[in-house]
């Protein structure tokens, strides 16, 4: 007996899902982000630990730029996804200037402008900096981080991250180790009793504080 012939509904949602299973294994390649050679829109910021239960080291500082959208190539794919990288972070040198203080630079102009994709200049825009910190305990390294959002700490806006003293670990089984820590907002729930559980680190514009 001879078998049916897929009927062309059939055939053509094939053809469809083939043409999509073989356009998202293709390589996607985009160009490489810039960061700017020569940035001048300076903003110094201090970084203060208060209260840590052991010596705390110099921290890793970087900002994360987000890339104008309007830039982007248009999003010509099944998934109807933007896979074109939208954010870009640049580190910044750091000093020890106290135990417990640091300082450095950042700039709001830290990636170069330029035609990325053929449409004209991709303009960015600073969205948070961060300060990490690879704290040592008891022989083991422990990770944690301080956010804070750029424009807030450019106006004057300064920033606090709370993390646990005991330093223990999120997650059971973690690598890398990261502490547990709480924004300024969720801090301020706790009771008074757990506040005294955690130790502060703040980001501030330099402007705003005593160092130099």
């Amino acid at each position: 007996m001879l078998k049916s012939l897929p009927t062309l509904p059939h055939i053509a949602l094939i053809a469809l899902m083939t043409l999509a299973i073989s356009g998202c294994s293709k390589e996607r390649i985009y160009p490489v982000y810039r960061e700017n050679p020569a940035p001048k829109d300076a903003l110094p910021i201090v970084i203060r630990v208060h209260d840590a239960p052991v010596d705390i080291p110099t921290p890793k500082v970087l900002v994360s730029y987000e890339i104008d959208p309007l830039c982007l190539p248009p999003i010509n794919n099944f998934e109807g996804v933007q896979y074109a990288p939208k954010r870009q972070s640049v580190e910044f040198p750091v000093k020890r200037i106290s135990e417990s203080e640091f300082t450095t630079t950042v700039f709001k102009d830290g990636m170069e402008v330029a035609d990325y994709y053929g449409r004209g200049p991709c303009t960015w825009t600073p969205s948070f900096v961060q300060a990490s910190f690879a704290i040592v305990i008891d022989g083991r390294e422990i990770y944690t981080a301080a956010p804070a959002f750029f424009p807030e700490i450019g106006d004057g806006v300064p920033s606090t991250t709370y993390v646990e003293k005991a330093l223990t670990p999120l997650i059971d089984g973690q690598v890398p180790e990261r502490a547990h820590t709480w924004s300024q907002t969720l801090f301020d729930r706790l009771s008074m009793a757990d506040r005294q559980k955690y130790f502060p680190i703040e980001i501030s514009s330099r402007t705003d504080g005593k160092a130099p």
